[in-house]
């Protein structure tokens, strides 16, 4: 067995790609509130738009998902991952020079629509990582994106409308105060400058079939080798296989288009990345055994978790913004209602800045345990056992985080530290399991892009969702007075969950 030292830098490198997508992501987090509101949308609309800038990207995440990884198998998974990239940057730009919520919307679309490597970048980890090496290299990854998804709303948070919290060195009636928001996004713009150079210089090909040349050649080729396939009807044998011949011309008689491996070693287009031939020579899809029962369970669970933990991200920003009054009063001028508290603080009633330092004390809370606390807890457990741990922690964290601005100072912010610091810790541990759950549970390595695609097309269905319902149950809970409605109903959710998970089953 290969040390992990031998694709170290590979899994940085994939853990890198990963890290600047999350960072283009969630950077908008602290700022999403305030950057609708500065569009002179309706008082009672910011919340609910605030979700959808945020829900849109993932939700074109999950219309390509699968596609993308077609895509990858088709022409690569390295060119796929610099495709995405340099969309990435594209979407940085447009966002950061958005005047208006339409523009702003899309922009993240089109970074959604164009965002392969979610389910891309697990995919590569589990064909660069040996079975026993899974744990580790996951773990790797998911450390180095999960400080992306820590850091992009730090980075967000300092440098979002720089003329007013920096007015020495960005001066008013400038570009900055034309376009408050450009300076994140050129930020993030540069980071996936940089990401594309590494990506393009360092990462290897993980297919089981590399493409070997410019993927526009290979396509021209295929097409002309298909042309003379249908005029000649021929068909050469697989290599070092003597029934090769006998079964490619029975599978020949219902599927006359069909590539076969050339002895060239034209296999990057063959069928067999979406079929496979039987002893009979019948062609059986792929997808019919990649997606068994425990394949689609696991989907489900990993769908549910992103459901809930993006959808309570994307309160976050909203919930320590509003004053301690809430930005919204109740139709009827009352105070919100639901359980008494010594007072009625609905927020917190921090600025841009003050939510970038507290997502920066979570960026070093994981810093601090992704590496040591967190590969020993799962070790100990096993990767589902400490799964449905996780789970089960999941509804009682919800239902308490609404009354935290109700509590006195300085409990109020202490607690406030320690419920974001917890979910953290969860959603690491959650994250990780299941990418390692999911890899173990494929039927065969040649399905994995398949299921890790599905797996991250329907997650990101969840993320988009997620943060739309909050939202719209938020504003809802402002309006009746009734704070609590949104953070139960993910509570209710995260419940469905850890039930879900009591079905899953590891297959390493």
């Amino acid at each position: 067995m290969s040390s992990i030292s031998d694709i170290r830098l590979q899994l940085w490198v994939l853990g890198l790609i990963r890290a600047t997508e999350a960072i283009a992501w969630t950077s908008i987090f602290p700022y999403a509130y305030f950057m609708v509101q500065s569009f002179e949308v309706p008082e009672h609309d910011i919340a609910f738009y605030s979700g959808v800038l945020i829900a849109v990207f993932t939700f074109g995440e999950f219309l390509t998902g699968v596609v993308w990884a077609r895509v990858s198998d088709r022409i690569g998974r390295k060119p796929t991952a610099l495709v995405g990239i340099f969309c990435g940057l594209v979407t940085a730009l447009s966002l950061g020079l958005s005047r208006s919520v339409a523009a702003a919307i899309a922009s993240r679309a089109f970074g959604g629509l164009f965002n392969p490597n979610v389910g891309l970048v697990q995919t590569c980890t589990g064909e660069l990582a040996s079975k026993e090496q899974r744990a580790k290299a996951f773990s790797l990854v998911t450390f180095i994106r999960s400080l992306g998804n820590l850091l992009g709303p730090v980075l967000g948070g300092l440098l979002a409308d720089p003329a007013a919290l920096y007015p020495s060195l960005f001066p008013q009636n400038s570009l900055w105060t034309s376009y408050p928001y450009l300076l994140p996004n050129l930020a993030v713009g540069l980071l996936q400058v940089l990401t594309f150079i590494l990506a393009f210089l360092v990462l290897r090909e993980t297919h089981p079939r590399p493409v070997t040349g410019l993927p526009i050649l290979q396509i021209l080729k295929k097409l002309y080798i298909r042309r003379d396939l249908t005029k000649n009807a021929t068909y050469a044998p697989l290599a070092g296989d003597s029934a090769g011949l006998e079964a490619q011309e029975n599978a020949a008689e219902e599927h006359p288009l069909a590539e076969f491996q050339s002895e060239q070693g034209d296999d990057a287009w063959a069928s067999s990345d979406s079929d496979t031939f039987e002893a009979d020579g019948r062609v059986k899809k792929l997808s019919d055994r990649a997606f068994t029962l425990q394949v689609i369970l696991q989907i489900l669970a990993v769908s549910l978790l992103a459901f809930h933990k993006v959808a309570s991200d994307s309160l976050t920003g909203t919930f320590l913004a509003l004053d301690s009054a809430g930005n919204e009063k109740p139709t009827d001028g009352a105070a919100p209602r639901g359980i008494s508290f010594p007072n009625s603080r609905v927020g917190f009633g921090f600025d841009t800045r003050m939510i970038g330092i507290i997502f920066f004390t979570e960026a070093i809370f994981r810093a601090a345990i992704q590496p040591t606390v967190i590969p020993w807890f799962i070790s100990k457990l096993g990767a589902l056992r400490a799964f449905r741990w996780v789970l089960g922690l999941y509804p009682a964290m919800y239902i308490l985080t609404p009354f935290l601005p109700k509590l006195p100072s300085p409990f109020q912010f202490v607690l406030l530290l320690l419920d974001l610091w917890t979910k953290v810790a969860l959603s690491s541990v959650a994250y990780i399991c299941s990418a390692v759950l999911i890899t173990n549970t494929s039927p065969s390595s040649q399905a994995l892009a398949r299921i890790n695609g599905a797996a991250a097309s329907f997650g990101c269905l969840a993320r988009s969702v997620g943060p739309l319902l909050s939202g719209k149950l938020f504003a809802a809970g402002l309006q009746s007075g009734y704070l609590q409605i949104p953070f139960w109903t993910l509570g209710a959710v995260a419940l469905v969950g850890t039930v879900e998970s009591a079905f899953l089953l590891d297959h390493s």
